[in-house]
């Protein structure tokens, strides 16, 4: 996942490699000629030539320190130009991939969750660029070069702390590994804490309306607890882990600068080298105590990542076809041919299914809830994938086509319209991102939301908060009409389309409808029978089939299902 993003701009990503190549030779280089200054001053010969001599080492010592310094600046301003990318590139894709995920995937997770582990993948690929960079590559390469000085002093010794360096380096992996579970536990938790309190805060309203503050505060609490929890047992197996690893870097330690001891005293060394070595051994020991430093972080950022992924790149439930093309819309005739759909584990609400729409007909759709009203309309936009048969829009398999394609060519005003905490100029345009302002007010005034914006301090610029809590359920639902009219889609669904609008408003959007619905095919749920007057044809549905169909007139006149509901409506019971 991130070599990737890491691959895009892999020519700056070796750069930074050899300028830390490059930076760890060069101190290594330093300490080189400071050990030739220790054996030249330990010499018996003429001061004033060994004084020029240590003045030149010196100098060469110090030139090879500035070049180190030097490889390191560099780096940084390498890292300036393409680390933003690289977390830009991440959270771009993110982005995407959630949003190609099915309805079902949003009605499943919360959306604090999902937006918190997207922050998480963000944050942590950001920061394990530079673990795995100075804490992995950066050692590997110190400890590379300095056993090969190491090897010019002696082969054996070289080849006897390598050996114990390796071991190390596994003794730790080992322990460490185990430790990531406890890592992703703890990420975990932290999202699920973190999606619950974004779910409150967005429902505050809510919240306050039914005074469940303390049920609130509850549940955020024990997801808290939870996190805590997790925490802290992650907190103690790490702080045990740096227990054994401290005592065991401590005998690597001693038994390293033992042994150099041991050979000067066997003359295998001589007074430089052995200056040399002792200073190499401080990097070496220094680097070790960096790599498993960075090895337990490494796993608590991989453990965010991994836990993130595991929820965001779950398999979608509905995809494009591989050969799938853009639909191509005619006059908007609609087939449902033997369809079979259910919901995950559940009874299927529709098995063989067949409806027939023609183009430019007008049809009302009635029943109870959980009928399979809401549901017909969402498998027609894909939002969910049917089991079996098809669905056809002017002889082409919707399955066949392009999502986008396909729902760029259906108009859907819902039930409880979804707005952005935008201005109104932004909601209404979203039906359609190339219109002129010109045009945004024209649908305004046919879906007679106009007079009200302009009574707004900023008019159309009047932001609508989050939700669109800033306006009345009416006044939402003729945005949300002046949106889709602006859309003009060929296909129009009606969901309750004028259910949260008062008597007036009502009339008024009747009569902005049946300019929308002209030429048109149309499918409206309807609660409110006596919206459904003047449709060509009224579908009556109970437990996913069709039991009546006909007029308004017609349907009255059988006095079944269709006359029971009007009869409990006209009493004052919905009943539906």
């Amino acid at each position: 996942f991130l070599w990737k993003y890491l691959s895009r701009q892999r020519t700056l990503f070796l750069i930074v490699v050899l300028l830390v190549i490059g930076g760890e030779f060069f101190i290594r280089l330093s300490l080189y000629y400071v050990s030739q200054i220790v054996e030249t001053i330990s010499l018996s010969d003429d001061r004033d030539i060994l004084f020029n001599s240590a003045i030149l080492l010196s100098l060469m010592a110090t030139g090879a320190y500035l070049l180190h310094r030097l490889c390191y600046e560099i780096t940084t301003f390498v890292e300036a130009r393409f680390l933003p990318h690289y977390a830009y590139f991440i959270s771009k894709d993110l982005f995407s991939h959630v949003h190609k995920h099915s309805t079902s995937f949003f009605a499943e997770e919360m959306a604090g969750n999902v937006a918190a582990k997207i922050q998480t993948i963000i944050m942590n690929s950001y920061q394990i660029y530079y673990n795995i960079l100075w804490g992995f590559i950066y050692p590997a390469i110190g400890l590379t070069i300095t056993f090969t000085f190491i090897a010019q002093a002696s082969f054996s010794l070289s080849v006897i702390m390598l050996l114990m360096s390796i071991l190390y380096i596994f003794v730790i992996c080992k322990l460490t590994k185990r430790l990531a579970v406890y890592s992703e536990k703890r990420s975990k938790a932290s999202s699920e804490s973190e999606g619950i309190l974004v779910d409150s805060i967005s429902n505050a309203s809510l919240v306050k309306s039914f005074s469940n503050y303390f049920v609130e505060k509850k549940r955020y609490l024990t997801a808290r607890k939870a996190y805590v929890n997790a925490d802290r047992l992650e907190t103690i197996k790490y702080a045990w882990f740096f227990v054994w690893q401290g005592l065991f870097q401590s005998l690597i330690q001693i038994t390293f600068f033992i042994i150099p001891v041991w050979y000067w005293y066997k003359s295998y060394i001589d007074i430089a080298q052995f200056v040399l070595i002792q200073s190499l051994i401080t990097m070496v020991v220094g680097l070790k105590h960096h790599f498993s430093q960075n090895l337990t972080n490494f796993f608590k950022l991989y453990g965010g990542i991994n836990d993130g992924l595991r929820l965001i790149t779950k398999t979608y439930d509905v995809v494009d076809s591989p050969k799938a093309k853009d639909i191509k819309m005619k006059k908007g005739k609609i087939d449902f041919d033997n369809i079979t759909y259910h919901y995950k584990g559940a009874e299927p609400l529709f098995k063989d299914f067949s409806l027939n729409i023609k183009a430019g007909e007008k049809i009302g759709l009635v029943g109870h809830s959980g009928s399979g009203k809401s549901t017909l309309v969402k498998i027609l936009s894909r939002y969910y994938n049917i089991q079996k048969g098809k669905i056809l829009i002017d002889e082409q398999n919707i399955s066949k086509v392009t999502q986008s394609s396909l729902r760029k060519n259906i108009a859907l005003i819902p039930q409880d319209p979804s707005l952005f905490n935008r201005t109104i100029m932004e909601n209404i345009r979203y039906g359609n991102l190339t219109a002129t302002d010109k045009q945004v007010k024209d649908a305004a005034k046919k879906a007679y939301i106009h007079d009200f914006i302009m009574s707004m301090p900023q008019g159309y610029q009047s932001k609508v908060g989050e939700r669109g809590v800033m306006l009345s359920g009416g006044e939402r639902q003729r945005i949300a009409i002046a949106r889709a009219i602006l859309k003009n889609a060929p296909i129009l669904i009606l969901d309750e389309a004028t259910s949260a609008l008062d008597s007036s408003s009502e009339k008024y959007i009747q009569d902005s409808m049946r300019d929308l619905m002209k030429g048109k095919t149309v499918i409206a749920i309807a609660h409110r029978l006596s919206t459904l007057k003047e449709m060509d044809k009224i579908i009556v549905m109970d437990k996913g089939k069709i039991v009546e169909t006909g007029t308004h007139a017609t349907l009255l006149r059988k006095k079944g299902l269709y006359h029971k509901f009007y009869e409990m409506q006209s009493q004052g019971f919905l009943g539906l």
